[in-house]
């Protein structure tokens, strides 16, 4: 399945950074050879090294070092100072209560993950199933993916964003939770830490929705509506009168 996923984007969307496929692991299971194990990291950290360098990641709760990260991803319980605001308050929001009114809002895996795996979808684990995918993509592929969300029953896409936390808890655990696609912008530390760039905007989407995709993706592509955009150039450009070709230019 992998292989028909990459096959169409790389013909409809073109990503300039591999998508990531992400497992959150909640069950014993036998975990296979991962190249990054006890590196300290927070969830961006993990998708950056597996979109950029094609590594796979692993994070317990024992590496994970970003406080929200590891609340979002289910790998410790939420502590209270996240609850109530205080790692946001007068940094994201004015006061206690707006800060807290914030991260009521945020979506988080319930507390019990033991692991998050993450790992290029160019190099898959064998006997191991992704839970949604994560791409990191420019506004117009961000439309691409839109319309193909959109392909089979159309309506509207809606998202939601908190300008913090963005791929741990719109990306991941939002996903997870809702098994629904999502598009984010990266938060600060992403950009900061883990080399989100100014142009890019996060898409997640279930591994239970590559069919879907697939489908929208292929039939939007070939009802004509491309990427890279296809600009239409005009027949005749409004140049000074000098640029313009006379009669004299055809002369020799």
């Amino acid at each position: 399945m992998f292989a028909d996923l990459i096959a169409t984007l790389n013909k409809t969307v073109i990503p300039q950074t591999m998508p990531v496929a992400v497992k959150i692991v909640r069950e014993k299971i036998d975990l296979p050879k991962i190249k990054v194990t006890t590196r300290m990291m927070s969830i961006c950290q993990q998708i950056a090294f597996s979109r950029y360098y094609g590594w796979s990641t692993l994070s317990s709760r024992e590496n994970s070092y970003c406080v929200l990260g590891a609340s979002c991803s289910g790998l410790i319980k939420t502590p209270s100072r996240v609850l109530d605001g205080e790692v946001n308050c007068y940094v994201y929001q004015r006061d206690t209560e707006s800060a807290k009114n914030m991260q009521e809002k945020m979506p988080r895996i319930p507390y019990g993950t033991s692991h998050v795996v993450t790992y290029p979808i160019t190099r898959p684990i064998e006997n191991l199933t992704p839970d949604l995918i994560v791409m990191y993509v420019n506004s117009a592929q961000a439309m691409r993916f839109i319309q193909a969300f959109l392909y089979r029953d159309g309506g509207e896409f809606i998202f939601k964003s908190s300008g913090d936390a963005g791929v741990c808890s719109r990306g991941v655990a939002e996903v997870y939770n809702t098994g629904k696609p999502t598009i984010e912008i990266p938060c600060l530390g992403d950009r900061r830490f883990a080399m989100a760039q100014d142009f890019e905007i996060i898409v997640s989407f279930p591994f239970s929705y590559i069919n879907y995709l697939i489908e929208g993706l292929e039939a939007t592509h070939k009802n004509g509506i491309r990427y890279p955009i296809p600009f239409q150039i005009p027949e005749m450009c409004d140049l000074p009168d000098s640029y313009i070709t006379n009669k004299d230019d055809f002369k020799n």
